[in-house]
C-alpha cells in the first residue's frame, strides 16, 4: 500500500511539475540562475555580487516584470490579464538554450541582485553536476529547468515512505504508518513546492531523515551508531537552508525524551546512603543523562554543516546576510493601523492559508476558504488528540519508594526501630502517591514524543514570525509570509496526525488511512481546480467537464517536451488515484483494525487480524538502552 501511495505521490508532483510553467516557481530563475553560474564557473559570490545571468532572464523577466507579471504575480486577470490559456507560447522547436540567449553574462540594467547566495550552495551544487554530466547545454531552456525540476521531484520522493518508516520505527501500528504517509499528498501547495526547483526540496528530505532516525532515540536507542548518523543527517540540514539552525534543539530534545521514558521506570536508592537522598539520587540521575550520544551527535552535525555559517559570521558579520546586500523597495501591501496585533493576525492568516494552498504568487490561484478551514479545524483536532493522548506504550510497572525519612533509616541501619516501624505504613502510603506520580511521569514521556516530532514545524514557525515581525517594524508590511516554510516538518506531523485519527476512530481506526487519503484527493481536487481556472482557462471562462481537453491542451502546449508526455501524466495519475483509493478501501475491509489504545502505541488486545509490528531493533523503552 505504501508503494501506491508513493507511486500517486510521485504522479501529482509530475502533475503539478507541467500545470506550472517554467519559471512559476517561487524564485525559480534566482535559483535556476545559481546552477547555472556553478555550471559556468562563477563559484560562489558574495551577497550583492551576483547578478542574473542574461541566458535566465531573457525568458523569466516575462514573469517577474513583462508580460505576464500582472496575472501571474498580483491577480492581474480579474483587472484584464490573459492567462496562460489566451497567451501563445514560444513554439517548442523555437525555444533555445541558456547559452544562446545569452549565457552567463550578468545582466546591466540596475536591478536588485540574485540573493540566493544568502543560502548555502550544496542543492545548487548537485544541480549543476547533473545538468554538467547530460548534453544538456544546447537543450532548450525550459528542458534545462526540467531536468532540475526532476531533480527537486526525487529528493522530495521518499517522503510518504519515510513517514511510514518513523511510524513504524516509533511501534504505532501498521494502520497508522500508512495514514502517515498520505499526509504530503493533502497539502497541494507542498506538491506546487516539489514540482518546481528550489532548495527547499532538499530542506524536506534531510529532516525528512533526520526525524526517522531521532524516532530511535526517542525509544531510548542511545548507541553511538545511531547518534552518528543523526550528527550525519544534521549535518547535510544545516547545509541546506537557514530555516535548519535550530534543529540541533531537536537532537537535544529527542534524547532527553529517550531518557525520560526509560529511566522514569527505575528507581535507584544506591546512593541514598552518601551525602543525603536528595544529593545522591540528584548526581545519579545528572549521571544517567545521555551525554555521550548526543554531544557525539551533535559535534559531528555543527563541525561537518555548522562550519557555513561560522565562515558567514566571519566573513560577513552575520549568520544569514542579506543576499542582495541592500533594503530592497518593497511591492507587499500595508498593513495598518500600525501595531502588533494587526501583524498577529495578518501573520496568522497568511501562513495558514499559504500552508495548504500557496498555489500563485502571492494569492491566486487559491483554495476556497471552506477547505483551508475544514483542513486546519481537522488537523488541529487530530493533532490536539495525539497530544493529550502522547505516543508510546503506558508502563506496566510501577516504581517502589520508600519514603524519604526510612529509606534513610534503611539505608543507615536496616535493623533499626525506625526502619521496622515504619516500613509497612511507608510502602502503604507509597502505595496511595505514586500512581499518581508514576501516571503523570508516563503521560509526560508519551506526550513529549509528538511534542519533539512537530518541532521542525514549530522552528519554522518562530523563525519565519521573527523575521516577518523585525520586517514589520521597518515597512509596516507581511514580508516573507510563506506557509512553503514549514513543509520541512511533514514526516513528523504525518505520524502525529495519522496516530490522533486513529485514536479518534477508535474501534474503526482501520480506516484511518482511507479517511486521510479520501481527503488528501479532495484537497487536490480543489487545488487543481483553482489552478486550472485561473491560469488554463481564458477570462470569463468557468470550468465545466467539458473543458477538461482544452485545459490538457493549453498546458501541453507551454510543457517542454511533446504534447503527449502531458497527456500521460494526466491519465497515469488519474488511474493512480483510483488504484490508491481501491487498494486502501480493500486493506480496510480485511482488516480488524487496532483498538484505540492501539492507535497511540499502548498495550492492545491480541487480534487475528491486527497488524503485525515489526521486530524490535532498537531497545525497549522501558529498558535501559545500551550507552555504545
Amino acid at each position: 500500500m505504501v508503494l501506491a501511495i508513493t507511486a500517486l505521490h510521485l504522479a501529482l508532483l509530475a502533475t503539478y511539475s507541467v500545470a506550472y510553467p517554467t519559471w512559476t516557481g517561487y524564485d525559480e530563475a534566482q535559483h535556476v540562475d545559481m546552477v547555472y553560474g556553478l555550471l559556468h564557473g562563477d563559484g560562489w559570490p558574495a551577497p550583492g555580487d551576483k547578478m542574473i545571468s542574461k541566458g535566465i532572464a531573457a525568458t523569466s523577466d516575462a514573469f517577474d516584470r513583462g508580460a505576464y507579471a500582472d496575472m501571474f504575480q498580483s491577480g492581474g486577470k480579474k483587472r484584464g490579464s490573459p492567462s496562460f490559456a489566451e497567451i501563445t507560447p514560444t513554439p517548442r522547436s523555437a525555444r533555445e538554450s541558456f547559452d544562446a540567449l545569452g549565457g552567463p553574462a550578468p545582466v546591466t540594467d540596475g536591478r536588485l541582485s540574485n540573493q540566493m547566495v544568502q543560502h548555502p550552495p550544496m542543492v545548487y551544487a548537485v544541480g549543476a553536476a547533473v545538468l554538467g554530466a547530460l548534453p544538456a547545454s544546447h537543450w532548450a531552456y525550459d528542458q534545462q529547468v526540467y531536468v532540475l525540476r526532476l531533480l527537486n521531484i526525487l529528493l522530495v520522493a521518499p517522503l510518504p515512505p519515510l513517514a511510514w518508516a518513523t511510524a513504524r520505527r516509533l511501534r504505532l501500528p501498521e494502520v497508522v504508518a500508512r495514514g502517515a504517509a498520505v499526509l504530503p499528498l493533502a497539502v497541494p501547495g507542498f506538491d506546487r513546492v516539489g514540482a518546481t526547483f528550489n532548495n527547499d526540496g532538499v530542506l524536506m528530505l534531510t529532516t525528512g531523515v533526520l526525524t526517522f532516525v531521532l524516532a530511535g532515540v526517542l525509544r531510548g536507542d542511545r548507541r553511538t551508531r545511531t547518534a552518528v548518523w543523526a550528527g550525519l543527517w544534521l549535518a547535510l540540514t544545516l547545509l541546506s537552508k537557514g530555516l535548519a539552525l535550530l534543529m540541533p534543539l531537536m537532537i537535544v530534545a529527542a534524547y532527553l525524551v529517550g531518557w525520560w521514558n526509560t529511566r522514569r521506570h527505575e528507581v535507584d536508592l544506591s546512593d541514598v546512603g552518601r551525602g543525603g537522598a536528595r544529593g545522591g539520587r540528584a548526581r545519579a540521575l545528572v549521571g544517567s543523562l545521555p551525554w555521550r550520544p548526543a554531544i557525539v551527535s551533535l559535534a559531528v552535525g555543527l563541525v561537518l554543516g555548522g562550519w557555513w555559517w561560522v565562515r558567514n559570521v566571519v566573513r560577513y558579520g552575520a549568520v544569514q546576510p542579506n543576499g542582495w546586500a541592500t533594503d530592497p523597495p518593497r511591492r507587499e501591501a500595508l498593513l495598518l493601523p500600525d501595531s502588533f496585533w494587526t501583524w498577529l493576525w495578518y501573520f496568522v492568516r497568511a501562513m495558514i492559508n499559504r500552508f495548504w494552498a500557496g498555489l500563485g504568487m502571492f494569492e491566486p490561484p487559491q483554495l476556497t476558504p471552506v477547505a483551508i478551514v475544514a483542513a486546519t479545524v481537522v488537523v488541529g483536532v487530530v493533532g490536539a488528540a495525539c497530544l493529550l493522548r502522547g505516543l508510546g506504550p503506558e508502563s506496566s510497572r510501577r516504581p517502589v519508594a520508600i519514603p524519604h525519612q526510612a529509606a534513610r533509616a534503611a539505608a543507615l541501619d536496616p535493623a533499626s526501630d525506625l526502619a521496622t516501624s515504619n516500613s509497612t505504613a511507608a510502602r502503604r502510603a507509597a502505595r496511595r502517591r505514586l500512581p499518581s506520580r508514576a501516571g503523570c511521569a508516563d503521560w509526560l514521556g508519551r506526550a513529549a514524543v509528538p511534542v519533539v516530532l512537530l518541532l521542525p514545524v514549530a522552528f519554522a514557525y518562530v523563525t519565519v514570525g521573527e523575521r516577518s515581525w523585525a520586517e514589520y517594524v521597518i515597512y509596516t508590511r507581511g514580508i516573507a509570509v510563506q506557509g512553503r516554510y514549514l513543509y520541512l516538518g511533514l514526516v513528523g506531523a504525518g505520524v502525529v496526525i495519522a496516530a490522533g485519527l486513529a485514536r479518534l476512530l477508535g474501534r474503526h481506526a482501520r480506516w484511518t488511512t482511507v479517511t486521510l487519503l479520501a481527503g488528501a484527493v479532495l484537497m487536490q481536487a480543489f487545488a487543481l481546480l483553482a489552478i486550472c481556472t485561473y491560469y488554463w482557462l481564458g477570462r470569463g471562462v468557468h470550468f465545466t467537464p467539458a473543458r477538461v481537453p482544452d485545459v490538457a491542451a493549453a498546458i501541453a502546449r507551454w510543457a517542454p517536451f511533446p504534447c503527449g508526455v502531458t497527456y500521460a501524466i494526466f491519465s497515469v495519475t488519474a488511474a493512480l488515484v483510483l488504484a490508491a483509493l481501491a487498494i486502501t478501501i480493500r486493506s480496510a475491509l480485511r482488516s480488524g483494525g487496532p483498538t484505540p489504545r492501539a492507535a497511540s502505541g499502548g498495550p492492545t488486545t491480541a487480534s487475528p487480524q491486527a497488524p503485525t509490528p515489526l521486530p524490535a531493533a532498537n531497545p525497549s523503552p522501558i529498558q535501559a538502552a545500551p550507552t555504545a
